[in-house]
């Protein structure tokens, strides 16, 4: 689209970002777009979704980016019952989920040869989808309705209801037989509930944070998971601030993280001393924030800097990102990272690898 960002060098007085954090280029999706999730089975395997011809005059359309292993291309997937996606799980190159919505929540499998499209609440429109794991052979669906948060069991063969409960969910993660959904609670504090194998749900108390919102969660083991959001404390509060929560086996804590204002969006790991987060530093306006914990402390780096030359301007400004999710390649060291920048009819998709 026009006005497409350009990763640079740091300007003027901003932190240099990380030369290991690099700008892909990738397929040029028409209109406002974004990708707001990301996954990976392997060096030559990985998934991006999101939306792309947006406009504030119209809905868009789904975008579905695979990597080959050499470039990103657009996989599509065509409809008028799906306008963006919000996520994506891979347990192979050929057993891929997406979710998202439009006039009523959608999913999608991917067989390694094509799409089979699955409507999880029927064409009952006051539900959506948030968020997709799959495990396996079976698939986990989070997602929200009239007054309650629901989580979907997909078992190969049909859809069933798993959980209901109030509050809202942003995320699901699942493994070693554990399931693990993340969001807000009715009164806007941490929500998290844990599932297991044999079809036991119970709530799993996180500490009271009034404004506590979780965005992304990450199982390591059943005994380490991570989640991560942020804190707002009304609407004056536009920055908030990164929240960060760990479950050690027995209890969910907060952990502090190096950054003052800013929100998380994203998390991922190979292992116990391997966590990565993504997101956003208010004080680093147009770079992507990165968090590492290596198991002992926090190390804090950012992606290059966005700046755009717009049309209707004579010079270059900064853009804000909006939207960050992240992913670790298995088996290597690499990560990819996934977002947008600018707003409305600038909105412009991104993609960074490290």
């Amino acid at each position: 689209m026009s006005g497409s960002p350009a990763p640079s060098g740091a300007a003027t007085g901003a932190v240099t970002a990380s030369t290991a954090w690099a700008a892909t280029a990738v397929t040029d999706l028409p209109g406002s777009s974004a990708l707001l999730d990301v996954a990976a089975t392997g060096p030559r395997d990985a998934w991006a979704v999101g939306y792309k011809d947006s406009a504030e005059d119209r809905e868009g359309a789904p975008a579905v980016l695979r990597w080959d292993g050499s470039r990103w291309r657009e996989i599509p997937l065509t409809g008028d019952d799906v306008h963006h996606l919000e996520g994506v799980s891979a347990a192979g190159p050929d057993d891929v989920w997406v979710v998202g919505n439009g006039p009523s929540a959608f999913a999608a499998h991917w067989d390694g040869r094509r799409w089979a499209r699955e409507k999880p609440f029927g064409v009952v429109e006051d539900y959506r989808l948030a968020d997709v794991a799959t495990t396996g052979g079976t698939a986990w669906f989070a997602g929200n309705g009239p007054s309650k948060a629901v989580v979907l069991e997909w078992d190969g063969r049909e859809f069933g209801n798993a959980l209901s409960t109030g509050g809202a969910f942003n995320a699901i993660t699942a493994k070693e037989g554990h399931v693990w959904a993340v969001g807000s609670s009715e009164n806007h504090m941490p929500l998290i509930w844990h599932g297991t194998a044999d079809g036991v749900w119970e709530s799993s108390p996180a500490p009271e944070i009034p404004g506590g919102r979780l965005n992304r969660v990450w199982q390591i083991s059943p005994s380490e998971v991570w989640a991560v959001g942020e804190v707002t404390t009304g609407p004056d509060d536009r920055a908030g601030r990164p929240l960060v929560l760990r479950w050690d086996g027995s209890i969910w804590s907060r952990v502090e993280v190096p950054v003052r204002l800013g929100a998380l969006h994203g998390v991922t790991a190979s292992g116990p001393g391997d966590l990565w987060v993504s997101g956003i530093d208010a004080d680093h306006a147009g770079q992507v924030l990165f968090l590492r914990f290596d198991g002992a402390r926090w190390s804090r780096e950012y992606g290059p800097l966005f700046r755009v030359h717009r049309e209707d301007q004579q010079y270059e400004e900064t853009d804000d990102v909006n939207h960050t999710g992240i992913a670790r390649v298995p088996g290597t060291t690499a990560l990819w990272a996934v977002g947008s920048v600018g707003v409305g009819d600038d909105e412009d998709d991104f993609v960074l690898r490290h």
